[in-house]
């Protein structure tokens, strides 16, 4: 358990009488199995309630608060709880409202508190959610901003204490779902899918759309391109590798398979998402086909119709004119062995 003190709770839900946690603490624990744990992984979950339960209970508040201090550790656990207390309460708004005892089923009132109405439980209700995807956005750019801070450092040879511990979160989180770069598709991060379609900058709607964006690479980018000119191509994506020609392939790569997940999932409503969709492909189709000798010849042998274009593409290399060599003569009217008659313009 990453919470147990109303002093914790009253940094994320100020406006509480609660003075023993006892009665949320299942609650607690069913938003840390069913929301947090996701979102960061197991592994780095264990080892975060370890860290936690190894500081002194009147010491949390102050551990936590320390943000940007040498102990990255205290600042994911504050990320943290505001997910944990934002979910527990939004669940059990409607439970909480409701008592049962030996008489019965009651209507939950207290003195100095004014009965919460229906209409004020839903907007409570409300609010509650709109915090906690915020505060789920809010953990996971922290962590992606952490991890890109140990990749650009992870060459240097001396290590403070905050970079081994920011250094083993990352590598924990490694294992989680959550995790930002997805390395198996060409859009790894919700900041360059929202280049092409606005999702906000949110990571977690990004995440939920991992399903529609594997099979819109697997079904519409890779029966264009080619089982193995796409692998290709997604290899160098990762490396940030490949000619320039690859790279401006890759990028229409990317804005198809965008496009694509914006059709093909009910998160989107855009009416023009279909057309812009199929344009984007054919835009990458024809792409590839024109500049087909800039890929690599082995993995463009997999590109529906190789030959065809190989050939068509060596011909308008062999037909057009060396840079500095002889220049093509311009037309001239009326000799022999033209196939036919131009016209001269009547004014």
């Amino acid at each position: 358990m990453l919470i147990h003190t109303p002093e914790e709770l009253r940094l994320h839900l100020p406006n509480h009488a609660y003075d023993d946690l006892e009665s949320m603490m299942g609650a607690f624990r069913r938003s840390e199995a069913d929301v947090l744990k996701e979102k960061i992984g197991a592994s780095l979950y264990r080892k975060l309630v370890e860290k936690y339960n190894n500081v002194l209970d009147e010491e949390h508040v102050s551990w936590m608060l320390q943000i940007g201090s040498d102990d990255p550790w205290g600042e994911l656990a504050y990320l943290c709880q505001q997910i944990i207390v934002f979910d527990a309460f939004m669940r059990s708004a409607d439970i909480n409202a409701i008592s049962v005892n030996q008489s019965g089923i009651n209507i939950v009132s207290a003195e100095n508190y004014n009965a919460a109405n229906k209409d004020g439980v839903s907007a409570y209700k409300h609010q509650l959610n709109k915090e906690l995807h915020a505060a789920i956005n809010r953990l996971l750019l922290w962590l992606e901003e952490l991890a890109q801070d140990v990749a650009a450092e992870e060459n240097e040879s001396d290590e403070s204490d905050d970079e081994s511990s920011a250094r083993e979160i990352v590598t924990l989180w490694k294992s989680a779902k959550y995790y930002y770069l997805i390395s198996d598709l060409f859009i790894r991060t919700a900041t360059v899918f929202n280049r092409f379609v606005d999702i906000y900058d949110s990571r977690e709607k990004f995440i939920n759309l991992l399903p529609d964006l594997r099979y819109c690479q697997r079904q519409y980018i890779e029966n264009e391109l080619g089982e193995m000119l796409t692998a290709d191509l997604l290899q160098k994506s990762n490396d940030g590798t490949g000619n320039d020609k690859e790279k401006k392939l890759i990028a229409k790569i990317q804005e198809a398979l965008a496009l694509c997940v914006e059709d093909r999932s009910k998160n989107f409503d855009r009416k023009q998402a279909h057309d812009d969709a199929i344009g984007a492909i054919a835009r990458m189709t024809e792409y590839a086909r024109w500049n087909i000798l800039s890929l690599d010849e082995v993995a463009a042998q997999s590109f529906p119709d190789y030959q065809t274009a190989r050939e068509q593409a060596k011909a308008r290399t062999n037909s057009a004119p060396a840079e500095n060599g002889p220049q093509p003569k311009p037309w001239q009217n009326n000799q022999p062995g033209n196939a036919m008659l131009v016209m001269p313009v009547i004014y």
